[in-house]
């Protein structure tokens, strides 16, 4: 008989390893689950609308921010640099996963969830 041990490889019953992970990728096939990318199917323009925060919008900003944190967000350029190059690595980074799923299939099975 074999088993899976708790560092994650298989062995027999007399410990010799069979393989060095279970399922040779380390993944529960019962584990893994469905889930959306809410970035990959989005055009340009509706990604930007969604995913970018706009320190113009002081009506949005005001939504969610008190009016002392959006007075000092305002006054602070590295703050503002900080939440472009945040939204630049947002971009750079959709680009990586549209290259992995070229089809533009938004459901796709991963080992964990991502909206978690």
């Amino acid at each position: 008989s074999v088993m899976v041990k708790y560092d994650g490889t298989v062995r027999n019953q007399v410990e010799q390893l069979i393989q060095l992970r279970y399922g040779e990728d380390g993944l529960d096939a019962c584990h893994v689950e469905f889930q959306s990318m809410p970035t990959l199917k989005p055009s340009n323009r509706a990604f930007e609308k969604n995913f970018r925060f706009d320190p113009t919008n002081e009506r949005q900003m005001r939504k969610c921010l008190a009016e002392d944190v959006i007075k000092d967000l305002l006054a602070d350029a590295h703050a503002l640099a900080e939440l472009e190059k945040e939204w630049e690595q947002l971009k750079d980074d959709r680009e990586g996963v549209r290259q992995i799923f070229p089809t533009g299939d938004s459901k796709i099975v991963l080992p964990c969830n991502l909206q978690r």
